[in-house]
């Protein structure tokens, strides 16, 4: 850079550009540098949505910018004139990041080729934080539940938003904690209000999440139906044919914000690219970043009317499509990929996904749980090919040298992942008889056990990921010991977990060889490469 401080633009470049409340008055100068512009009003959209909402998203991170909301200004851009109305249950500063920018944010796709695509996308119309002290977040979300134009509510709040501690619970109704309990609490403002119609759409990452989201809900009403805080009523709207919870799938790989991409759009003159740590974790920034690739496949099934969801690239199925689509990918052709990759990509030091793809050993590894072991398994959905999916997975996607995802990023939560990414697979070969010919799968549990112990293939410790099970796996793991190979033998209790594993390892036949593999991996240094190239080149 010549010694240019890269986040400042150069006078070549012109004028400096800010995502902020002059923004929408500049576009035509953020086009001219390269980035492409919303087709619509932008004020036109934000005071139509204003008067009558109808899209509700509960969860603003990285993966809402670069799916839900690139989706929404697809429509804007082919005519609908409503944004969404966004909020956010937990840390302030992610919404405090979003007005920062007047809810403005750059999308960059990153490309095989190393290219970036940046684009303003300007769909969120208003942003709240939803936290106990969050009186006008509250307020403002009430009004737009009690509105009878509100149609959906989607959700990204991860696995263990669905869980909710009984403390939580226990508040009732009101300004409270917890993903399940606040959208409860708005619900039931809703039915107070004349009990409109309305779809609940869970567009996390797990098989049946439609059915999960209605479990989850109905068991908070059914506690304050207990504790006299709520009409029993409310359960029969929850339950009738007025709400409803359409299953998804949705796929796009959107890493953390990457300072490579925030330089890349400070070149383009932008002045507000930087990256901020936040106290609780993680990066804010006023840009996401992401690959080409994206899927929505929702059940149509809205009691209340839709968007025009087809302008915006999502495919609309009944239940059983929308069912298989969403376990080819959760449990088939790519979310088992990454976990199998993440836990053993710790271990072996790796910090990128991509690079980890270029380790012929790792290659074979999910060729083996995707191709070999899941795909005979897979039920098609109608019109796409398991096959292709995977293949386009493993060639072009994991392989992207533009994103820059980490095999970290990918490990947090695994507790809640891994039942959910491999269960769905052991099921299917033990009811054909099979569960007992795996390798693959049973590895890739193992190679997490042995990440759980935080000792590195070098026998150095490591830092693990986010987890809320850690201290409970700890205690539950404590007789198996690295460098102990005969200690395998400890985890046999937990593999019999059908909560965390989604079915009961040892009655499934596959525990044995997860123990087998486990007493090679904690054998000492090096014994992860070791198993690893002695499984790839059996």
């Amino acid at each position: 850079m010549n010694g240019t401080d890269p986040t400042q633009p150069t006078e070549r470049d012109g004028a400096p550009l800010t995502l902020d409340a002059t923004a929408l008055d500049r576009l035509a100068e953020f086009e001219a540098r390269g980035v492409a512009v919303p087709r619509y009003d932008v004020r036109a959209m934000r005071a139509a949505t204003a008067e009558r909402p109808s899209w509700v998203h509960l969860g603003a991170g990285n993966f809402f910018r670069s799916l839900h909301a690139v989706v929404a200004q697809r429509m804007l851009d082919a005519g609908h004139d409503t944004g969404i109305v966004l909020a956010n249950l937990r840390d302030p500063a992610v919404i405090d990041n979003s007005r920062a920018t007047d809810d403005l944010f750059v999308n960059a796709v990153l490309g095989e080729d190393g290219s970036v695509e940046p684009q303003i996308i300007a769909s969120v119309a208003e942003s709240w934080h939803l936290g106990p002290e969050a009186e006008d977040g509250w307020a403002r979300l009430t009004a737009v539940f009690e509105n009878p134009s509100l149609q959906l509510v989607t959700l990204t709040v991860t696995e263990k938003g669905y869980l909710s501690p009984e403390a939580d619970v226990a508040v009732g109704p009101g300004r409270v904690r917890g993903a399940m309990p606040a959208l409860a609490s708005l619900l039931l403002a809703r039915f107070r209000a004349g009990a409109a119609p309305l779809a609940l759409v869970s567009t996390d990452n797990f098989s049946e999440n439609g059915e999960r989201l209605a479990a989850a809900l109905r068991e908070v009403a059914q506690a304050w139906i207990d504790a006299g805080q709520a009409p029993g009523e409310f359960a029969d709207y929850l339950a009738g044919d007025r709400v409803a919870y359409p299953s998804t799938m949705v796929d796009r790989i959107t890493p953390a914000p990457s300072a490579a991409v925030g330089e890349t759009l400070a070149g383009l003159g932008l002045t507000n690219a930087q990256i901020h740590e936040r106290g609780s974790g993680g990066a804010l920034a006023a840009f996401s970043n992401t690959e080409a690739v994206s899927y929505l496949v929702l059940e149509d099934d809205f009691p209340n009317g839709r968007p025009p969801f087809e302008t915006g690239g999502v495919v609309l199925g009944d239940r059983e499509t929308v069912g298989r689509a969403d376990r080819m990918k959760v449990a088939t052709c790519l979310n088992p990929l990454h976990t199998a990759l993440a836990v053993t990509g710790c271990l072996l030091g790796y910090t990128r996904i991509a690079q980890m793809m270029e380790d012929s050993d790792l290659r074979r590894l999910v060729v083996g749980v995707g191709a070999i072991e899941g795909l005979p398994v897979v039920d098609a959905p109608a019109g796409m090919d398991p096959a292709a999916f995977l293949r386009e997975v493993i060639t072009r996607r994991l392989p992207n040298p533009g994103l820059p995802d980490s095999p970290q990023r990918i490990a947090a939560d695994t507790s809640q992942k891994v039942g959910i990414r491999f269960g769905e697979t052991i099921r299917r070969h033990a009811a054909e008889g099979t569960a007992e010919s795996l390798t693959w799968i049973p590895f890739a549990i193992a190679a997490w056990i042995r990440y759980l112990l935080a000792i590195d293939d070098q026998g150095q410790p490591f830092e693990r990921s986010p987890d809320p099970l850690l201290e409970q796996l700890d205690e539950r793991l404590a007789g198996v010991r690295f460098g102990e190979p005969r200690t395998a033998t400890a985890a046999r209790a937990l593999l019999s977990d059908a909560s965390i594993f989604g079915v009961d390892l040892v009655e499934a036949g596959v525990a044995r060889t997860v123990i087998a593999h486990l007493s090679t991996l904690v054998h000492g240094p090096g014994a992860v490469r070791a198993g690893l190239y002695a499984l790839a080149h059996s």
